[in-house]
């Protein structure tokens, strides 16, 4: 289990690294036209991946461009990035981002919570074109809440899972306990409603340990 703190701002990198990130999540659609030679010289020196991701507006980011604008504004980066996250209607560009011997964390956010069947279908169909499906519901109560724990659990291995919102943001730190492979978490502002600082999230997850 991974601890990735979430950063918008190029200038709080090394505070996340500080704090005890296992990985840094550069969140390209929250950092408002920040300069690519900007991010890229401040994650020179960094010895930790760095995951990149564009998330959309349709699950809960800011990015609302097409496919061939999710690729223009990512394809510059590739070099500095481990691992990039890519939803499904930007699917057709995995191929490329796997040839270049990248990650690919096949991500799928949503304010509903499907059933275990669809669960399934979902981790399935993710699969297809990444090494690590990542699903990201979000449950309306604890019978939904143990779905998922059920469903992360017994998923194929590696699989990320956490939930949207904040009602069950205990949850984000308890599904590593049940096979997800990645904490999320931030420095300086949440990227999702619910996120702990990665400060909180390291010391939490080596409490429970």
């Amino acid at each position: 289990m991974k601890i990735a703190a979430s950063v918008s701002d190029p200038g709080l990198i090394r505070e996340a690294v500080a704090h005890g990130a296992d990985l840094i999540e550069i969140r390209l659609d929250l950092m408002g036209g920040v300069p690519h030679e900007r991010l890229v010289s401040s994650l020179k020196g960094v010895d930790i991946p760095v995951l990149l991701t564009l998330r959309s507006t349709d699950e809960g980011g800011r990015f609302g461009g097409d496919a061939e604008k999710w690729w223009e504004t990512m394809e510059p980066l590739l070099p500095v990035a481990a691992m990039v996250d890519i939803e499904q209607p930007f699917a057709r560009y995995a191929p490329r981002v796997r040839e270049m011997g990248k990650t690919v964390v096949a991500s799928f956010h949503t304010s509903q919570m499907p059933g275990p069947g669809e669960l399934d279908a979902i981790g399935n169909a993710l699969r297809t074109y990444g090494h690590i499906p990542k699903i990201v519901p979000k449950p309306r109560d604890t019978r939904d809440l143990i779905s998922l724990l059920s469903f992360t659990e017994h998923s194929p291995k590696p699989v990320i899972t956490s939930v949207m919102g904040e009602e069950f943001r205990f949850a984000r730190i308890i599904m590593a306990f049940f096979g997800s492979e990645i904490i999320f978490s931030y420095v300086g502002m949440p990227a999702s409603p619910g996120q702990y600082h990665v400060r909180e999230a390291r010391s939490l997850l080596d409490e429970l340990r």
